[in-house]
């Protein structure tokens, strides 16, 4: 069963939508700097294979169509280091949500739009209400790593920020291009650690912007050192079998008959 939309012809994916499968997943990400070790197009990389290898598990039931992934994102914030590649927000915003648009306009009516770059969540935000806005498709987005918080905080050193102990076991688990003896830790100190944190810490949290060449020399944000591939392999097993279980959840949705019984009086 082809999963790839740039493997299928036009007539592939026309024949797929006439038999009623009209889900398609969108792997997002970004090209910047992480550490000496890690290349630039880690957070796409990680993002895609979740999501390819998620979409092959239920490929015969569900039959999901996985587009090329968005490789370019909003990376202001790490722009200090050479190959990064930065999107501005709005441009982003606008790419996800014209790729989107262009899907549902051929047929497909759950969109499942998947982050590999926490950086974006902002622009995505604004692409999947713009969406609402604009379409009567099922759109969702979901970040891969929402899905294995409980595995994340059992086994990854804190802090979980950039090119750190997670993103680089799951690096280890799914490539061979590791630098590993480059891996370096650096754990800069913010100012009212209290409240201002990094990444996924958890607690009371302020949020302030952010460029990380003002603190980390390396690009790197947590102790990489601590990565292996094992940790890697059992974030990777969790979160593809917690993405495939999803799908298989939103295969059955009939979310407008949901939302007539639920809300008769809106509709």
């Amino acid at each position: 069963m082809n999963i790839l939309l740039e493997k299928m012809t036009w007539q592939e994916v026309a024949e797929r939508l006439k038999e009623g499968y009209d889900m398609v997943l969108i792997p997002t990400g970004a090209m910047e700097a992480h550490g000496p070790m890690l290349p630039l197009d880690t957070d796409t990389y990680i993002c895609y294979e979740i999501t390819r290898r998620a979409a092959e598990m239920v490929a015969q039931e569900v039959r999901p169509v996985v587009t090329p992934p968005i490789w370019f994102s909003f990376s202001w914030h790490l722009m200090d280091y050479p190959g990064t590649i930065t999107l501005k927000e709005e441009t982003f915003a606008n790419v996800v949500a014209e790729v989107c648009e262009s899907l549902i306009h051929h047929g497909f009516k759950k969109v499942v739009i998947v982050n590999g770059h926490l950086g974006a969540s902002g622009a995505l935000h604004v692409a999947l209400y713009r969406l609402k806005r604009k379409t009567d498709a099922f759109v969702v987005l979901l970040d891969w790593w929402t899905l294995v918080e409980d595995v994340i905080k059992e086994i990854i050193e804190p802090p979980v920020h950039h090119a750190d102990d997670l993103e680089t076991s799951i690096s280890l688990a799914l490539r061979r291009d590791v630098r590993t003896e480059k891996m370096v830790d650096e754990v800069p100190q913010l100012p009212i650690p209290k409240y201002i944190k990094p990444g996924l810490a958890a607690g009371p949290k302020v949020h302030i912007p952010m460029r990380i060449g003002e603190w980390s020399k390396s690009g790197v944000w947590g102790y990489a050192t601590k990565a292996s591939k094992e940790k890697g392999e059992k974030i990777v097993k969790k979160a593809i079998e917690r993405l495939a279980d999803f799908l298989r959840q939103l295969k059955e949705l009939r979310w407008k008959e949901t939302l007539k019984n639920k809300y008769n009086y809106f509709l």
